[in-house]
């Protein structure tokens, strides 16, 4: 792979406070990207924020709300680059995030993460490293992650995925697989998972240049407060777990190229 040029879509609902700080981030990278701010529904100043970027910045505007998967649809969509990473609205990364990760990406990486740290915004104080993976930066194989993600997961918000990835697995059926969901979890974690059948490989940077903002409207706060939302959470990542291991399956056996043969009789 030789094209190494990075979208950043930035999918937004009613936080044009925390968005400046996001898109800032974004513009400050050492390795130039396209930015794509995806905003479905938002009532709040977001328009007015987003058009002080000018032309510096591609902005999707809906005046309709069909949810955050379809927002970063929407989003991904609009990207010119097949190297996408996706940062949440309340969240933003370090200059070198992009240039540093985009580095490890070869015909063998399938996708490439940083470590990250939590910013807990009412004590203005700052998390250990959230992902206890590698020692050292680089790049390893697949079935390492793998391990690690059976009781752990990455956020898309300190990842670059490719494209195709994306958006084969952002709607793969019903996931999660049950009626007690909880809105906006499940797809995100069959990205980096779902790399790992197409790709041997996978990138890690052991810096913090990620950094996830923790506040009172945020998903990962409002969870942590309902035991039930962190039940719904947990059905909803191991749904996705569940397709995993049975798309591996089917691929390891062939089965995709049997069943195209097969020809369903009504």
């Amino acid at each position: 792979m030789t094209n190494k040029e990075v979208s950043i879509v930035i999918p937004t609902f009613n936080r044009a406070d925390y968005l400046v700080e996001c898109i800032d981030s974004c513009l400050a990278q050492t390795q130039a990207c396209e930015i794509i701010v995806c905003d479905h529904g938002s009532t709040d100043n977001t328009p007015e924020v987003v058009k002080k970027y000018g032309d510096k910045i591609k902005y999707v505007r809906r005046t309709l709300d069909s949810g955050v998967h379809f927002c970063w649809m929407d989003g991904i969509l609009h990207c010119s680059n097949d190297l996408i990473h996706i940062n949440y609205d309340d969240d933003w990364i370090k200059p070198n995030f992009i240039e540093d990760c985009v580095k490890l990406f070869d015909e063998n990486v399938g996708f490439v993460f940083s470590n990250a740290t939590v910013y807990y915004e009412n004590q203005k104080e700052y998390s250990d490293n959230l992902f206890k993976l590698n020692d050292t930066s680089g790049v390893f194989p697949v079935k390492k992650f793998l391990k690690f993600s059976t009781s752990n997961m990455v956020s898309p918000g300190a990842a670059i995925f490719r494209k195709k990835q994306l958006l084969d697995n952002l709607f793969v059926g019903k996931v999660p697989f049950t009626q007690n969901e909880y809105h906006g979890v499940g797809p995100d974690i069959l990205f980096s998972i779902m790399s790992c059948i197409e790709y041997p490989s996978y990138g890690f940077i052991n810096e913090p240049l990620a950094i996830f903002r923790a506040h009172d409207k945020s998903i990962t706060i409002d969870a942590l407060s309902d035991s039930s939302k962190q039940i719904k959470i947990k059905n909803a990542y191991n749904d996705a777990r569940v397709y995993f291991y049975l798309s591996k399956i089917i691929k390891s056996y062939n089965l995709f190229s049997l069943l195209k043969k097969i020809k369903i009789k009504k």
